[in-house]
């Protein structure tokens, strides 16, 4: 019988190769989001300091020229804050868009490759019952040549 060739063969590694490219892209995608999170999480922690900073001036003498320069400086940490709130939104969409590109090209991939599962297991059952039947007539052949055995 002839060696298994499985026609969809190319089919099925441009889906593998689509299905690790967009793996990887997921894999950077996630990488952007801990990135953008941990922006945002040094923007909390800038923002809270200059609060404690204004709350330690506030408890002493009060200096105008002070409290102004670091309300502006409150507010520069603010929009910080606000600005890497909104990066963080949208790597996490362009994450899940991602995600959703990986997942389809992946469920692609298995569909493919279950079709080969198939015509593997196809493949095999016709070659098991060729070989049956070659070794039935073989079988066949020697009872003939030697007659009956009783």
């Amino acid at each position: 019988m002839k060696r298994f060739r499985f026609r969809l063969e190319s089919i099925r590694n441009l889906r593998d190769v689509a299905e690790r490219k967009a793996r990887e892209g997921f894999g950077l995608a996630q990488q952007q989001v801990l990135l953008a999170q941990q922006a945002v999480e040094a923007a909390e922690v800038r923002r809270s300091e200059l609060n404690a900073a204004i709350s330690s001036a506030r408890a002493g003498s009060f200096r105008p020229s002070e409290q102004v320069s670091g309300l502006a400086a409150l507010g520069q940490a603010d929009r910080e804050l606000a600005e890497a709130g909104r990066k963080l939104g949208e790597v996490e969409k362009a994450r899940d868009l991602a995600r959703e590109g990986w997942l389809t090209a992946r469920r692609a991939l298995q569909v493919m490759q279950k079709l080969e599962e198939r015509a593997r297991l196809a493949h095999r059952d016709a070659s098991d019952k060729a070989e049956q039947t070659l070794l039935d007539e073989i079988a066949s052949m020697t009872l003939a040549r030697l007659g009956p055995l009783a």
